[in-house]
């Protein structure tokens, strides 16, 4: 009983609505984020004086997700939808990336995933559901663009969302960019757990996971990167920060499908900033991933 009511207290404030202004708030010079912080915020300054517009999907449950979608200028090569983090400002988070996007002549849809933002919801599900509206969005893009490439690049949260889709027929993807992936929805429960409540953790995090299964209708254990890998039907680059100590699930990732999966490891790099310290290496490795599968 006492577990139970950790596992509702915890996890109820975790997975519940976040307040997004906090995600990539400004931080004095003194601060060692400030760099990563500071383009962050030109970048979305530079990037919401550009044509755009909002869309709207209706999600299996009626809900309305909202996202911005940045046309190219013209003659666009394809689109790229770019999938947020847990509690993330999604178009904080994709602004930088997202001016690389365009010049590159892609169109850029960044959605707001449930219970974040524009979008509808109260509850986050860590890719469980959020993974579903994402296949919605790929629909809207081939209605907006048919016939045209569509690539998804997920950060974090969206790392794992990004790679519960490889296994999903998606008319017109053409590959996954996965940075800094979560490893699954049981990996956070368990992670939290641990973190706060030590070697009673494990048992907080099964009551957790019941709680979180019966009350959106799945299964937790389903939504594991290495085996829905085993199913991949897409390219995949897998990205991370050398201080993410990522290389090891990285390499059991690539064994898997080791003809459709490529690795890139940003020297100095902590979670979610190589594309801000490494930008010419992240920038030019997407680059050359991405023109390899255009026409795949």
């Amino acid at each position: 009983m006492l577990d139970s009511i950790k596992a509702k207290l915890i996890f109820g404030k975790l997975l519940s609505r976040p307040n997004i202004e906090k995600a990539y708030a400004m931080v004095g010079p003194e601060d060692s984020w400030y760099d990563t912080i500071s383009t962050v915020h030109r970048s979305l300054n530079e990037i919401k004086k550009l044509p755009h517009s909002t869309l709207e999907i209706k999600s299996h449950d009626s809900l309305t997700l909202r996202g911005i979608y940045y046309p190219a200028k013209k003659n666009a090569k394809g689109t790229i939808i770019c999938i947020h983090g847990y509690s993330s400002h999604a178009e904080r988070e994709w602004a930088f990336p997202g001016l690389f996007y365009l010049s590159l002549g892609y169109n850029l849809l960044i959605p707001y995933q449930r219970a974040h933002g524009l979008s509808e919801g109260k509850n986050i599900t860590f890719g469980a559901l959020e993974h579903k509206d994402m296949l919605r969005w790929v629909d809207k893009i081939n209605d907006i663009s048919p016939d045209m490439p569509i690539f998804l690049h997920g950060l974090s949260m969206g790392g794992l969302i990004a790679l519960i889709l490889s296994d999903k027929e998606m008319k017109g993807v053409k590959g996954i960019i996965s940075d800094a992936p979560s490893r699954s929805i049981t990996s956070f429960f368990k992670g939290v757990s641990g973190e706060i409540f030590g070697k009673s953790g494990d048992a907080v995090a099964k009551c957790a996971i019941s709680s979180f299964n019966k009350k959106h209708s799945i299964n937790a254990h389903d939504y594991g990167a290495k085996e829905i890998l085993k199913n991949c039907k897409y390219p995949l680059l897998l990205s991370a920060g050398e201080n993410e100590k990522l290389d090891k699930i990285f390499d059991e990732y690539k064994a898997i499908n080791p003809s459709k999966t490529d690795i890139i490891i940003l020297p100095g790099c902590n979670h979610g900033n190589g594309m801000y310290k490494q930008t010419k290496l992240y920038q030019d490795t997407i680059f050359n991933f991405i023109n390899e599968n255009t026409d795949r």
